[in-house]
């Protein structure tokens, strides 16, 4: 009853986007991103379950709606509704929560307030050569958070420099007490990620206590000639304990040959706070605790129109584990995205 409540819910927005009598009609966009891949432990797995060898994955695929209302020259309405949308798990809803917000933009900036990425996890900018899939920075560093309850300060454009802020209210802090943390993100970047307007990006970025995690991250990219160069430098604690530590980093390059977008990536988390780790710690078979993984992975895009494309990626992980043996993953694969 409540997966056809909420679907019904999500069919009366998207009806009353196609059909409704304003002049500013909203978009309404998709994203849908499908894989299949074969792994030896499934912790690279998306989701909560370590299922592996060979699935299929969704990789972040959604629909929403999205636009603007002026209110007067000087000050206009923005929104956003966006939904998770699955077709891979019969055990899962087939919508889920994303970005859903409401706010107003002018000369002063834009403020939204609800579910929103954080400013921490913006501060990655373009140096994720593998996002949304098996591979993301977040199987390596914690941190890639989008939490609800959340007021969001985007700053007006000003050439190349770019900054936001993030405050979470602390009924949504996941129950954590007030000194564990102040729960505001902020991040703050010069240049362009998609190295389009300018061929370089630089950016910082500070969490304290959303998730439970204090930490601060530095990003660098740089096009040389059709080569893109990224890397995220990160030093992360438990906002509650700041003797459970991890410092990790990644390295990306980028390097386009006619069709093909060519991809490599390397990471390394010396304190098991990413995801791969999370999840081979919870895995009831090891009986150790991982402390350090690194990860490396090759892969390429093939363009088949403007919309979409079809992927295959390799990656290996290697986790040292303490008082267990170690740990050691190779995923394979292969999928189609097409965006609208």
């Amino acid at each position: 009853m409540q997966k056809r409540t909420l679907a019904l819910s999500v069919a009366s927005i998207f009806a009353a986007a196609s059909f409704g009598a304003m002049a500013e009609m909203p978009t309404f966009y998709g994203d849908l991103n499908i894989s299949v891949t074969d792994s030896d432990t499934g912790y690279t797995v998306q989701g909560t379950s370590n299922d592996k060898g060979t699935v299929l994955e969704n990789n972040s695929s959604n629909i929403g709606i999205k636009g603007s209302h002026e209110i007067n020259s000087a000050l206009k309405l923005v929104y956003k509704a966006e939904f998770g949308v699955n077709g891979t798990d019969n055990d899962a809803d087939t919508f889920s929560s994303r970005n859903t917000y409401l706010g107003l933009a002018g000369g002063f900036g834009e403020v939204v307030f609800g579910r929103n990425d954080t400013a921490f996890k913006g501060s990655e900018g373009g140096a994720d050569a593998f996002g949304n899939l098996n591979a993301d920075i977040t199987m390596i560093l914690p941190g890639q958070d989008r939490v609800a309850d959340g007021v969001t300060y985007t700053l007006p454009s000003m050439g190349l420099v770019s900054a936001k802020a993030t405050y979470i209210l602390e009924d949504d802090n996941d129950g954590a007490t007030s000194d564990d943390g102040d729960n505001f993100a902020l991040m703050v970047g010069y240049g362009d990620k998609k190295l389009k307007k300018a061929n370089y990006y630089v950016g910082a970025g500070y969490v304290d206590g959303i998730k439970g995690l204090t930490a601060y991250r530095i990003t660098g990219q740089v096009k040389v000639g059709e080569l893109a160069l990224g890397a995220i430098y990160q030093d992360s604690e438990k906002t509650s304990d700041s003797s459970i530590d991890a410092t990790g980093y990644t390295l990306s390059a980028k390097y386009p040959l006619g069709n093909f977008m060519l991809k490599a990536q390397y990471g390394f988390d010396d304190g098991g706070m990413g995801t791969f780790a999370k999840k081979a710690n919870a895995d009831d078979t090891n009986t150790g605790t991982v402390e350090d993984v690194t990860n490396y992975t090759i892969g390429g895009d093939y363009t088949l129109s403007k919309a979409a494309y079809v992927y295959g990626h390799y990656a290996y992980y290697d986790a040292s584990v303490k008082g267990a043996e170690d740990i050691d993953d190779s995923v394979f694969t292969v999928g189609l995205r097409y965006r609208f």
